[in-house]
């Protein structure tokens, strides 16, 4: 059950419906643990595959100190956010509670985003957008909220095209996912290798798959599917 669970982690990790709000209400409807340690294991995975999607994109932000400053500034939100509810974030992944409000916050992002026709590039990102960008990631430390989707829509609302968008967004995973591993993985884990494997593998998949779809500018169907999970959570909760 928990190789599905990493099939699972992958496809929704980078595609804008929240892999941690499938991991959860998953866990709930298939009554499998789903404690922060798995959770974390499951990151492990689709950190290896954005970091291996992305190399192009790392040896621009390492080309230009002023932008790799960008994406330091992107990432602190997070951080700071994160220390900060630690355990309310804790509790999310213990309940459903608050899942149906956290993907109808992602189906609005998505769908809002999607009416934005962006023309500026990465070489015009200023200090101020990417603070503006990594509060809009930082909303995505509770699952239900995607971080893909959450970052893609602070780009290409503050005027970026859709590509520099997704490279952008991309990049800000890098730091986060692997922040979050480190703060929470104690260093070892019960989970099998496969696990790890399997979200790697699907993670990939998934980058594919939202690359073509982010520049075809057909995130509002995946706005449709946030509000179907919203619903889904709802029920199960009642």
């Amino acid at each position: 059950m928990q190789v599905f669970l990493g099939l699972v982690q992958g496809l929704t990790e980078f595609l804008p419906v929240s892999s941690s709000g499938h991991i959860v209400l998953l866990g709930e409807l298939l009554k499998v643990r789903t404690d922060v340690d798995l959770v974390v294991f499951l990151h492990l995975g689709t950190l290896v595959a954005v970091t291996v999607f992305a190399l192009k994109g790392i040896k621009i932000a390492f080309s230009s100190f002023r932008f790799f400053l960008a994406v330091i500034i992107s990432t602190l939100p997070a951080v700071f956010f994160g220390l900060l509810f630690e355990d309310f974030i804790d509790k999310t992944f213990s309940s459903i509670e608050y899942l149906p409000i956290f993907f109808c916050v992602t189906s609005v992002l998505l769908i809002t985003s999607d009416m934005k026709d962006g023309k500026k590039d990465l070489r015009m990102m200023s200090f101020s957008d990417a603070l503006i960008i990594g509060l809009f990631q930082a909303s995505a430390i509770f699952p239900g909220i995607s971080r893909s989707g959450a970052t893609l829509a602070g780009a290409i609302l503050l005027g970026y095209d859709p590509e520099s968008s997704l490279v952008y967004s991309f990049l800000l995973a890098i730091p986060v996912i692997g922040g979050a591993t480190l703060l929470k993985w104690n260093g070892s884990s019960s989970h099998s290798p496969l696990v790890f494997t399997v979200a790697f593998a699907a993670g990939l998949l998934a980058l594919m798959i939202l690359k073509k779809l982010t520049i075809n500018r057909k995130l509002r169907f995946f706005s449709v599917y946030c509000l179907i999970m919203a619903s889904v959570a709802h029920f199960v909760q009642n």
